[in-house]
């Protein structure tokens, strides 16, 4: 399936809402008045739209026109100009070094070759300009969730390309041949839903992945079971609040300058 119909499915925007607060805190961390920014595989845009406001000239990219449409309606309510751009992410139509910051949050890390991702993110990051990554960690909630699907998918699933981005080490190696120097920092998200049925409901009914997911376990009769493992999974890492279900979620931020 195209990655920009893939995304289109189910309720990414609402979903992805919940950690949105990651997106906003890389802006606050990186976003200068005047840089050019470029938010890639923005979604329904938390950072281009953060980073406007922070007085960047900011560009959204997305394969999803569903999510860009959602995007543009959300700038257009905060009253921020943003340049959308529909296109895959592993094949930007900009041109070499146009961005000061080059930034993806939990969006390149999808990307089926990890090198050749970085190389264009590279690619796109004016010398002395910085590229910013956000990717789930191993060992953080949904980081567990790849393993948790593998045995219930045909085949196995195979390795996500998702792991090349949520360790330093794998970074390391993924930049290697790229003129940047790295830095990590492990920081934390809470997820919050209604309650632990609802967080349930969200990710396996709203989420693009987790559709895909269901749609291939179904016919082998498992759904119930994953559905009831994806639930104990939840519950033994959130915690049950007065009218809330939060679950803290760790994520790795990579942070790149070009030389």
């Amino acid at each position: 399936m195209e990655p920009g119909t893939l995304w289109s499915m189910g309720d990414y925007a609402s979903n992805g809402d919940r950690w949105a607060a990651a997106s906003r805190e890389l802006a606050a961390e990186t976003v200068r008045t005047g840089m050019t920014v470029l938010d890639i595989a923005c979604g329904p845009g938390p950072f281009a739209i953060a980073a406007a406001h922070a007085g960047a000239r900011a560009t959204g990219l997305d394969a999803a026109p569903r999510l860009l449409e959602v995007a543009k309606q959300r700038a257009g309510d905060a009253g921020v100009a943003i340049e959308w751009i529909e296109a895959d992410m592993t094949a930007v139509p900009l041109g070499d070094g146009a961005f000061d910051l080059v930034a993806s949050a939990f969006g390149c890390m999808f990307a089926p070759d990890a090198e050749a991702m970085a190389a264009e993110l590279v690619r796109l990051c004016r010398s002395g300009g910085r590229i910013a990554v956000l990717a789930w960690t191993p060992e953080s909630a949904f980081g567990s969730m790849a393993p948790l699907v593998g045995p219930y998918l045909p085949g196995g699933g195979g390795a996500s390309p998702v792991e090349r981005w949520t360790r330093p080490e794998n970074v390391k190696a993924v930049f290697a041949a790229q003129p940047v120097r790295l830095q990590f920092t492990v920081r934390t998200v809470d997820v919050v839903w209604d309650d632990l049925d609802h967080a349930v409901r969200d990710i396996t009914e709203n989420n693009p992945a987790w559709l895909g997911i269901r749609a291939a376990v179904a016919p082998t009769g498992r759904w119930s079971d994953l559905e009831a493992d994806l639930r104990a999974l939840l519950a033994a890492r959130g915690r049950a609040e007065p009218g809330r279900f939060t679950l803290p979620v760790e994520y790795l931020e990579t942070l790149a300058a070009k030389d």
